[in-house]
């Protein structure tokens, strides 16, 4: 059995991806930008839940643990292989665009609401649920769930009385949510592609290595709070939210 553990370090360590990969992949991808953003906001919520310096979650630590994840799970050639989807100019396009700073909820609501109300756009909005379908694939955003959201609730107050069903209705809910908030961002995030661009983003996005990508980012992310969520868990009263 150590010899099984080390061996499995061994490989890890010899094929994972490398450090300048991870460099690499967090620029082209524009994580840095969403890396900054999340600290930036779950700063504030720290803030909101205490004042004690000595409780204070290092913020940094974020950044660090989503680029370890990835160095981890991903192999150099499977990191060679995500990066390859950067080179692709509508895929770069439309990963840029989803970090866009300029974006108005009216302006996107809007759009949207003209979209699926015409018959004229019937077809860009088939395409758009397919492309959202894959990007925002439901069991991944279920796993991000059970890895970050689940272990806060039960190590919250009230956290102990919590079953089964509760997780799962509760499960359920968020990913209700958080597969409509995606698709309502795919769909204004790709507003100035034509339809021919739309078929050949949805072509491309259908490869494996795409899928990989969504499943591993959504888990670094999870793996990059856990701990910070948990830090929280004490100060969160489940019967409140």
């Amino acid at each position: 059995m150590k010899k099984l553990i080390l061996l499995t370090i061994l490989i890890q360590f010899l094929f994972g991806a490398s450090p300048q990969q991870v460099e690499q992949y967090i620029m082209v991808s524009n994580s840095e930008e969403e890396l900054l953003e999340l600290e930036s906001q779950f700063s504030q919520m720290q803030n909101g839940f205490s004042q004690d310096a000595n409780e204070s979650y290092d913020m940094q630590l974020v950044s660090l643990r989503f680029k370890d994840y990835i160095e981890r799970n991903l192999s150099e050639d499977e990191m060679t292989e995500v990066l390859e989807h950067y080179k692709n100019v509508l895929f770069l396009q439309y990963s840029s665009a989803l970090v866009e700073e300029e974006y108005d909820q009216n302006e996107s609501d809007t759009y949207i609401s003209k979209l699926e109300k015409s018959e004229e756009f019937a077809d860009r909005v088939e395409l758009l649920d397919e492309l959202s379908h894959i990007l925002n694939n439901k069991e991944h955003i279920a796993t991000f769930y059970d890895e970050l959201l689940k272990p806060m609730m039960q190590g919250s107050v009230g956290g102990t009385k919590l079953d089964d069903e509760y997780f799962k209705e509760s499960r359920d809910k968020y990913q209700e949510g958080a597969i409509s908030d995606a698709r309502k961002i795919t769909m204004y995030a790709t507003r100035d592609f034509s339809m021919e661009e739309l078929e050949e983003l949805l072509e491309f996005s259908k490869r494996s290595s795409v899928d990989m990508e969504v499943k591993v980012v959504l888990s670094a992310t999870a793996f990059a709070l856990k701990d910070f969520f948990l830090s929280l868990s004490s100060r969160y009263d489940v019967s409140k939210h």
